[in-house]
């Protein structure tokens, strides 16, 4: 196999890898976010269900931790892509707005001095 073949595979199966960490994250955020609405609903004491959601809080931080680990790992690999000589690989459309190239900003801007406001 190829060194960029394999950077390409590697880089496939993060993003993959990735992307089951944040539909966990959803998924975990959005039931904690249901069980209040289901609680009152069913006029429940606010003491029905506290447990449970502390629990699911305490899942979510671990999630939360797996993302920022996976993240570095995103870092660290770009590091071995380097030391295998391969350049910087693209992979499906994050960062592109529909029509153009232009990147995603989440509404930052450059300011003088090259920083992001």
């Amino acid at each position: 196999m190829k060194r960029s073949d394999a950077a390409r595979a590697g880089a496939e199966k993060l993003k993959q890898a990735e992307a089951a960490i944040d539909a966990a994250v959803r998924e975990t955020a959005e039931l904690m976010g249901l069980l209040p609405t289901l609680r009152l609903d069913a006029q429940l004491s606010a003491v029905i269900g506290q447990e449970a959601l502390e629990t699911l809080g305490v899942t979510l931080t671990h999630i939360l931790s797996a993302r920022r680990t996976i993240v570095k790992a995103h870092g660290d690999l770009a590091e071995v892509r380097s030391q295998i000589g391969c350049g910087a690989l693209a992979q499906g459309d994050l960062g592109k707005v529909e029509g153009g190239d232009t990147p995603r900003t989440s509404g930052l801007r450059a300011v003088d001095g090259g920083r992001a406001a």
